[in-house]
């Protein structure tokens, strides 16, 4: 009669041919491929963060980084392969977003997680001298020549990278909506 693997088989390679299965892996994702425009330097960490942020979301990857999409243990072998081969892939994505020596000094973390925990820990604190620094930009910016709405740009830039630094922390006892009520 018939081979009872063959549908189990099967239904193990489809299930990751379904673009919302989490280890989906699309054709055109290749470890050469450029996820943001801007490679993470020393000065940029928080622009990088949240650009690689958005475009891992949209390679359903972040789960790597938020924990949802953990290493599967290895009785379930199909499920690990094919983690092992995203996780390299989101690796080399990072990999190539960094400059060298970014690069160079996150090269043989053991894993995706490991590189991204690593440059957070490493880039993402902020100190006083980032903050004042981007006050006295914010200060300095003057009009001169530039239209109104390239002055505006260009303020709304300088205002949102400061409070990206420090974010204002949302009302959690219902006081301020008594008080916009008001």
């Amino acid at each position: 009669m018939g081979d009872t693997n063959k549908p189990t088989q099967l239904s193990m390679a489809s299930k990751f041919d379904n673009p919302n299965h989490l280890l989906y892996l699309h054709h055109s994702d290749q470890p050469g491929l450029v996820l943001v425009s801007q490679v993470l330097t020393e000065e940029n960490y928080s622009i990088w963060n949240h650009s690689m942020t958005m475009a891992l979301t949209v390679k359903n990857k972040y789960g790597f980084f938020d924990e949802s999409i953990l290493q599967p243990n290895e009785d379930a072998e199909d499920n690990l392969q094919q983690w092992i081969r995203c996780n390299n892939l989101v690796k080399t994505w990072i990999l190539g977003s960094l400059s060298k020596e970014v690069a160079a000094s996150v090269f043989y973390c053991e894993g995706a997680k490991a590189i991204w925990d690593e440059l957070c820990e490493r880039f993402s604190q902020v100190n006083s001298v980032q903050f004042l620094h981007i006050e006295n930009e914010i200060h300095d910016c003057i009009q001169g020549t530039m239209s109104v709405s390239s002055y505006f740009t260009r303020l709304k830039g300088l205002w949102d990278e400061r409070d990206a630094l420090f974010p204002i922390a949302a009302c959690q006892c219902g006081t301020m909506k008594e008080e916009l009520s008001y």
